[in-house]
């Protein structure tokens, strides 16, 4: 049954992914000790990818409006660095005088409970949980920001605005026929992907114009290579997943999307491989669009009815 529902689902984000208007090797997690963000569930992977042909923002100006959004970005939690001068930066700041994460019983963790039954830990959200046999211990961020795992700072900006404009995108912007789940009401998983895709949404843009212009030069490319190689780390860390829901989204963006995202980031040359850009820039782009798929999917208010749609319009209810 479970498998069934994954496979509809994956079917109907391939539907959806299609009429979005946005651009559209990660590393092993450490074994031993400690598990990192852990899952125990797997979502199907998509067969094919969509090819999307439409304009990311079919609008005017959009490599400006997208280099201001990833400057500001850059400079919200960073003071100042850009993603570009993040990348070059040692990513593995001293440990040695302390563990990761603060220890944690399943108790504490529930102190933090919200009416909805999420766990949202303001302060320190890198946590160590160890299972009832203290054998296993699990290393999870209780944010609804993707942040450092070491520094414990998110990676992308966090104002009030920002959310605003980001979630505003995800749902109206995607899918302005739909309702949606009210902020208060979305997942950790779900607010930290909306947040980190909005801005790779932009990033594709500033890359997509320099593919055109054959320019790599600019500083808007270079935070925004930069803010791919930052985002893709293992040491990025999204929200851990807490609803059967958020198992999909979090393993669709650690295994489909960071991967592309780092091979996208990794090519050190662009100018002088065109060809090899391109491709990694259409993969990323399409694992990326998937994903928005996915996540306008998840916070809709009708779920299932859409999927159904999606899958057998026949019978859908006019």
């Amino acid at each position: 049954m479970k498998v069934k529902k994954y496979i509809i689902l994956m079917t109907a984000v391939m539907s959806l992914s299609a009429m979005l208007a946005a651009c559209g090797d990660s590393k092993k997690q450490n074994e031993g000790e400690a598990t990192t963000g852990a899952t125990t569930s797997t979502v199907a992977t998509a067969t094919q990818t969509p090819k999307v042909d439409r304009d990311v923002a079919g609008q005017a100006n959009v490599e400006a409006t997208a280099s201001s959004t990833m400057d500001k970005a850059a400079k919200a939690e960073t003071n100042t660095k850009t993603y570009a001068d993040m990348a070059k930066e040692a990513t593995k700041p001293d440990q040695q005088a302390g563990q990761i994460g603060l220890n944690t019983t399943q108790e504490q963790l529930l102190s933090f409970a919200d009416r909805y039954g999420l766990v949202r830990v303001p302060n320190h959200p890198i946590r160590r949980v160890s299972d009832p046999t203290g054998k296993h211990i699990n290393i999870a961020n209780y944010s609804d920001s993707v942040v450092n795992l070491y520094t414990e700072k998110p990676i992308h900006p966090n104002t009030d605005e920002f959310i605003h404009e980001a979630y505003t995108y995800f749902t109206e912007g995607v899918a302005s026929g739909e309702t949606y789940k009210k902020w208060e009401e979305t997942s950790n998983t779900e607010r930290g992907l909306i947040k980190m895709l909005y801005l790779s949404r932009e990033g594709l843009l500033i890359l997509e114009e320099a593919m055109k212009t054959h320019d790599y030069s600019t500083p808007s490319v270079q935070n925004t290579l930069g803010f791919f190689k930052v985002a893709s780390k293992f040491e990025s860390m999204i929200p851990v997943a807490q609803t059967p829901t958020d198992i999909s989204l979090y393993n669709m963006y650690d295994q489909q999307v960071k991967p592309e995202w780092k091979k996208l980031s990794d090519i050190k040359n662009p100018a002088a491989n065109e060809k090899a850009f391109a491709a990694a820039y259409q993969k990323a782009r399409n694992e990326t669009n998937n994903l928005m798929g996915l996540l306008n999917i998840m916070v809709s208010t009708e779920m299932e009815k859409r999927l159904k749609a999606a899958t057998d319009p026949q019978k859908t209810e006019k």
